[in-house]
């Protein structure tokens, strides 16, 4: 019995182990094609997103690049426009609110004159039996329209135009040359019987050859030129020794002393030079082109070469401003001291330089400190004592 029953036991048992194992093997199947699927949505899911975020991306790059040609196309816009505003400066007149708060008419294009404004005026006032209106401006107003006449100027100068020649650029620099003569006089007072002088003083340091001899001070005296024909390179040289912040000597050529200049001064705005004040021995003219504020004494005849067409070949009749004359101190102090710095060319160690030490503006007066040919040292309005 126990052989029988295991007999027949164990072939039912192994077909219900081999239909459980079917079964078992039926489930497992549908389970593993069940976590396939699942797995194959999430890849889908994931590529989904990622073919989003791609999109996304591709996007914020189109942006990024249009937004950057957008603000260079705007940039250069903007600069086009500055450049033309510029440029329209030169079309008009600078009074601007100036002229407004004093009741005078708008300015008329730059292409007319004042003298045609001036008998347009005196034409109407005859007519009308009335007086002519006249606008003098004080020194403030003045000094504001010298500055925007230089502006204008200085775009001009940046174009390159031979302004010596050019009609437009004639006009604009008499404009500028008649305001800064108002300007001189409303400043500096009149010069027309005695010109305007600068006393130059000097430190000569233990590195001259006669310094134990003849010490460290010396000066010498420059008289202006007329500024009927440079008023422009005469008032930029008095506005140097107005602010003086300091500089000297520091260049020894075999025809000038050049001079170094502190303080950031502006050059010229555009090359003033006259016929009538050339470049002789002993006068004195800015130096490198655009001129100044570096200056030079001439210590040899250099009308050939700093006048007219010298220095470049762009231009034939440019030239380097002259703005006065060593009237004293040109032999004893210029050539004998001076000119003795040690070295040749640009000497860079400053200690061997010849120091200004202030440049002293001396105007047209009178009183117990006035020298005897009529002069006395300038001073600002409201500050020069009373005698």
């Amino acid at each position: 019995p126990h052989v029988n029953s295991t007999t027949e036991k164990h072939p039912n048992s192994k077909r219900r182990t081999h239909t459980e194992r079917e079964k078992m093997g039926s489930g497992t199947g549908a389970r593993s094609s069940s976590v396939v699927d699942d797995d194959n949505d999430k890849y889908k899911k994931i590529e989904k997103t990622q073919k989003k975020l791609r999109s996304y991306l591709f996007r914020f790059l189109l942006i990024l690049l249009g937004s950057v040609f957008l603000s260079r196309s705007l940039h250069g816009q903007q600069k086009t426009s500055t450049t033309i505003k510029k440029l329209r400066i030169v079309e008009t007149k600078p009074y601007g609110e100036l002229v407004k708060k004093r009741g005078i008419a708008k300015p008329a294009p730059l292409m007319e004159t004042h003298e045609v404004e001036e008998e347009e005026e005196e034409e109407a006032a005859e007519q009308n039996n009335q007086p002519s209106k006249s606008f003098t401006p004080n020194e403030a107003e003045l000094e504001q329209i010298v500055k925007d006449l230089d502006a204008q100027v200085r775009i001009i100068k940046a174009t390159g135009v031979i302004m010596e020649t050019d009609a437009k650029s004639l006009q604009v620099t008499k404009k500028l040359q008649d305001a800064t003569r108002d300007l001189l006089i409303a400043r500096y007072g009149p010069y027309e019987n005695k010109p305007y002088r600068i006393q130059v003083r000097l430190q000569f340091q233990e590195s001259i050859p006669d310094f134990e001899e003849k010490g460290p001070n010396g000066e010498f005296t420059i008289e202006m030129a007329p500024p009927s024909l440079v008023p422009h390179s005469v008032f930029t040289f008095m506005e140097i020794a107005r602010n003086y912040k300091g500089g000297g000597f520091h260049r020894v050529a075999g025809h000038v002393l050049q001079v170094m200049v502190k303080g950031g001064f502006k050059h010229l705005a555009f090359q003033e030079y006259s016929k009538e004040f050339p470049h002789k021995k002993g006068t004195v003219g800015y130096a490198g082109r655009p001129s100044g504020p570096a200056w030079y004494v001439s210590i040899e005849n250099n009308t050939r070469n700093h006048g007219p067409g010298s220095q470049q070949k762009h231009n034939p009749y440019e030239a380097d401003a002259a703005f006065g004359t060593v009237i004293e101190g040109f032999e004893d102090v210029i050539l004998d001291r001076v000119k003795k710095i040690p070295g040749q060319g640009f000497v860079n160690d400053s200690k061997k330089w010849v120091l200004i030490t202030d440049l002293v503006i001396m105007v047209e007066g009178s009183g117990p400190d006035a020298t005897s040919d009529g002069y006395v040292e300038w001073v600002p309005k409201g500050t020069r004592k009373s005698f």
